[in-house]
């Protein structure tokens, strides 16, 4: 990606660039940028979205990043967002390895000589983010690593635990058979807030879905084993982890067994009521 990134300035008072980018296997994906108001930001971030949503949900987080001089750079992943309408490809993520290398792609491309980089995941995101800090190619040149909610292990809370465990179980034999087959993850909407404003919006937003191939849900929660599973002796820099004591949908006892395996003496947990 790095030679095909394009830097765009826009006169307003937050700058917000949307541009389509093509990956280095020559895929279309949709990006935005939150530029900064001053000639030079005190940190940048690239930032990784959650399951089903898309980076426009982001907008009133990242206009106050901007408003206090970091630059956020994000994408639509593959399979949701404008990069899934635009590949007619709805839920193929193309698995873990591929994201980690488009998040590479990511990084590379936006780091500026003399600026700290951050990386900050949300739910799926959140555990690409903390996969990223323990195997990632770039991970050693990021300044801080920030996971929020993160998709380690799902929720065993959830009323449809047992249902959906039963359907995990299986998941693996038909990822294999099928791969390419997608089915409705059953995220169930009410649960990804308590703020019932947040809820409808949710529910609302058409470029928002429940779908995912049976192969790339298989990587997923494979890949959150992989996490909880890891000795992360070599994460030394600092990392940060929140998430909802309630969560029905990512295990909050799974981020804080991860939390307490990184050697990292500098390293924050917090736990939102």
């Amino acid at each position: 990606m790095d030679e095909k990134c394009i830097d765009v300035s826009i006169d307003t008072s937050i700058p917000v660039i949307d541009e389509w980018i093509t990956s280095s296997d020559g895929v279309k994906i949709y990006t935005r940028t939150w530029k900064v108001v001053s000639d030079e930001p005190i940190a940048t971030v690239v930032f990784l979205h959650g399951f089903g949503e898309h980076i426009k949900r982001y907008n009133h987080v990242f206009d106050k990043f901007a408003r206090e001089n970091i630059e956020v750079y994000a994408y639509d992943q593959r399979g949701f967002g404008e990069t899934a309408v635009k590949n007619k490809n709805p839920g193929m993520t193309g698995g873990w390895k591929v994201a980690t290398n488009d998040i590479t792609e990511a990084l590379k491309c936006r780091r500026r000589d003399g600026i700290p980089q951050f990386l900050i995941g949300h739910s799926m995101g959140g555990g690409l983010a903390l996969h990223y800090a323990a195997e990632g190619p770039e991970r050693h040149k990021i300044a801080g690593y920030i996971s929020t909610s993160p998709w380690i292990l799902l929720s065993p809370n959830d009323p449809q635990a047992k249902k959906r465990d039963v359907m995990l179980s299986a998941a693996p034999i038909l990822g294999w058979f099928l791969p390419n087959v997608t089915t409705n993850a059953g995220v169930n909407a009410k649960y990804i807030s308590h703020d019932p404003v947040e809820v409808e919006k949710y529910k609302e937003d058409p470029l928002v879905h429940n779908i995912v191939s049976i192969s790339s849900f298989v990587d997923m929660v494979s890949g959150g084993k992989l996490i909880i599973n890891k000795e992360y002796t070599d994460i030394t820099f600092p990392i940060y982890i929140a998430h909802g004591s309630a969560d029905l949908i990512t295990d909050p006892n799974a981020s804080k067994s991860v939390i307490e395996k990184i050697k990292s003496e500098d390293k924050t947990f917090i736990e939102w009521e």
